[in-house]
């Protein structure tokens, strides 16, 4: 029990929930006061994403201390087979990743339906015919796959923490939030050329 509370693995489950709580409330606060599209300008999205991108590495970094902290607590495989099955589900995750991002592009990736940026109709191509929220399935079955190559109680405990977080932030928070983005197309549309308007 007293392993359960390691100071390790409570900060990796507190990065895990930062980290999606982060975006969230930053999407949503841009979207109601556009303050870092009237800060920054049209490109407020690209240091957006990149900040989402350094988020999700602080989360992560978090999560590795956590894993070799706690490496080989559960032998389920050989380590050759450990090391392959691991791999492959970490590859396969970032692999569904890249293929996410190439679907929606950085804007569609990265909340820019808060930034002003509206899609004419929902991706369903790509990745969507098999997923609807495969960015998330990605990142965890990468994470799956930390926890199987090091054989690690505390990386199986992140990961389920990782795709529960993601399913209730998706289905509780994201989806309600789109839904009101996109029933109210003419405040959520931003005129990029005309960025003095919100000024108003």
């Amino acid at each position: 029990m007293e392993k359960g509370l390691s100071s390790d693995l409570i900060i990796a489950f507190v990065a895990i929930v930062l980290h999606v709580v982060n975006y969230n409330v930053t999407a949503q606060f841009e979207y109601k006061t556009r303050y870092f599209t009237k800060l920054i300008g049209r490109n407020a999205i690209y240091y957006y994403a990149v900040f989402l991108i350094i988020s999700a590495l602080i989360r992560d970094h978090f999560i590795n201390v956590a894993v070799l902290s706690d490496k080989d607590s559960i032998i389920l495989f050989p380590t050759e087979i450990a090391n392959m099955i691991g791999d492959s589900c970490f590859i396969f995750g970032i692999l569904l990743n890249i293929w996410t991002l190439k679907a929606l592009g950085i804007k569609g990736m990265y909340n820019g339906d808060s930034f002003g940026h509206i899609m004419d109709s929902p991706v369903t191509g790509g990745p969507y015919q098999f997923f609807s929220d495969p960015q998330y399935v990605g990142t965890t079955i990468a994470a799956l796959g930390v926890a199987i190559r090091n054989q690690s109680i505390y990386g199986f405990l992140c990961t389920i923490l990782v795709g529960v977080v993601f399913y209730i932030s998706a289905t509780f928070v994201e989806t309600p939030h789109l839904k009101n983005i996109y029933s109210n197309r003419s405040y959520s549309k931003i005129n990029f050329k005309n960025l003095k308007s919100l000024k108003n």
